[in-house]
């Protein structure tokens, strides 16, 4: 696999693990950092903007959901996935992560092929050469070579994942994007039927870009609203 272009950073207190990860992801070809706290992790990512943050939720001083929202804020850090690898299995840890922007939730342990797997297919989808802005459409735009929304002239900033989900609704206006094709267009496999995660990513652009846009297709999925 050649994924030489790609460089992930890793963030966890566990010096063995973290040397483990780096070893297999090193093997496969990805360009390897680690951190063992968040401001070490905070000056990595600032200083050599990764394509991919993994952190553990569970990490000193400042733990792993509040350091993706400090990394959220930098405009550099815009194109860059987060996923959380971590002991924590609650669900309120899991939507308190994707709250904060998560790309991806993983619960340890996990095996290093499987591992490697989940974030290629998180990486295969990383915009190495943008298409161009579409049209306007109600007052909304999106800039997919700058990851920027513009909506009515006015420029927000969304997490990878919400940027994805209303990029595939905008593609195609009034098409009903079933909650199957959206996990594996955006997530890359399907995801069960009791998991929220699209919930909570459509929860969370209707506070931003209000209600108007995206409608519920109730028993089926979603589509924009135009």
């Amino acid at each position: 696999m050649d994924s030489s272009p790609f460089h992930i950073l890793l963030v966890d207190t566990d010096e063995d693990l973290l040397s483990s990860m780096a070893e297999a992801l090193s093997a496969v070809g990805y360009h390897i950092s680690v951190a063992t706290n968040a401001k070490q992790a905070l000056q990595i990512a600032i200083e050599q903007v990764p394509h991919l943050v993994m952190m553990e939720v569970n990490l000193p001083e400042v733990d792993g959901i509040e350091l993706c929202h400090q990394l959220r804020q930098h405009q550099d850090l815009s194109s860059c996935f987060f996923v959380f690898c971590t002991l924590r299995n609650e669900d309120y840890s899991q939507l308190a992560a994707y709250a904060a922007g998560a790309d991806d939730y993983i619960v340890k342990p996990i095996k290093n092929r499987v591992l490697i797997s989940r974030l290629k297919a998180l990486l295969k989808r990383h915009v190495l050469h943008p298409l161009p802005e579409q049209e306007n459409l109600n007052g909304l735009i999106i800039d997919r070579e700058h990851y920027l929304i513009h909506l009515d002239g006015e420029k927000l900033i969304l997490p990878r994942k919400e940027f994805e989900l209303l990029d595939l609704l905008y593609k195609a206006p009034l098409k009903v994007f079933t909650r199957k094709e959206i996990s594996k267009q955006i997530w890359g496999y399907e995801l069960p039927r009791s998991n929220r995660t699209i919930d909570v990513h459509v929860r969370k652009l209707r506070e931003k870009l209000g209600d108007k846009f995206i409608k519920t297709i109730k028993g089926i999925g979603y589509r924009l609203q135009i």
